[in-house]
């Protein structure tokens, strides 16, 4: 297991208080800890008005994804496709995240080194199948529960489909 990948341990799934599907993962090999942690999560969950859910309530909304992070070249969307990438996403501040499948990360990553692309970060993380909008106070609401969950002890990983619009940003 690694901090915050996909092999994590899931400890908690839910929905958050308006809706935005939650999934937490974290580390633990003592079964006692493990469930003393999941009953932090769940309380944690409640105290801010959202609802736990059953194993795989919403960790089927999660996929795991390999993803690159690259200064942005007009060479590199040719060649990430010819290294096995999946897809690509040039992002607001020019550069290009590559995702790939994540058993093929590591192969991508040595294909792109071998042309002269080294990436900023390299990780293997979950990302929503769907996502759900939320304004200002939507969002400062999911924030605050996120914050509380991180700072559980054995938390890895909170994975949210939530996605709050840039001029709600600013408000937060």
């Amino acid at each position: 297991m690694t901090k915050g990948g996909v092999d994590d341990v899931v400890f908690a799934e839910g929905y958050g208080p308006d809706g935005a599907a939650l999934l937490v993962t974290g580390q633990g090999t003592d079964e006692i800890l493990r469930q003393a942690l999941h009953l932090a999560i769940r309380q944690v969950i409640r105290r801010h008005g959202g609802r736990t859910g059953a194993d795989n309530s919403v960790a089927y909304l999660f996929h795991a994804v390999g993803v690159l992070r690259y200064a942005g070249t007009a060479s590199l969307p040719e060649r990430a496709l010819d290294a096995g990438a999946e897809d690509l996403r040039r992002l607001d501040d020019g550069d290009i995240e590559v995702l790939t499948d994540p058993a093929e990360l590591a192969t991508v990553r040595a294909a792109l080194a071998r042309r002269g692309h080294q990436p900023r970060t390299a990780v293997v993380t979950r990302r929503a199948a769907n996502r759900v909008t939320l304004d200002a106070a939507q969002g400062a609401r999911l924030a605050a529960l996120v914050t509380e969950l991180r700072a559980l002890e054995g938390v890895g990983q909170v994975y949210t489909n939530a996605e709050i619009p840039e001029q709600f940003l600013a408000q937060l």
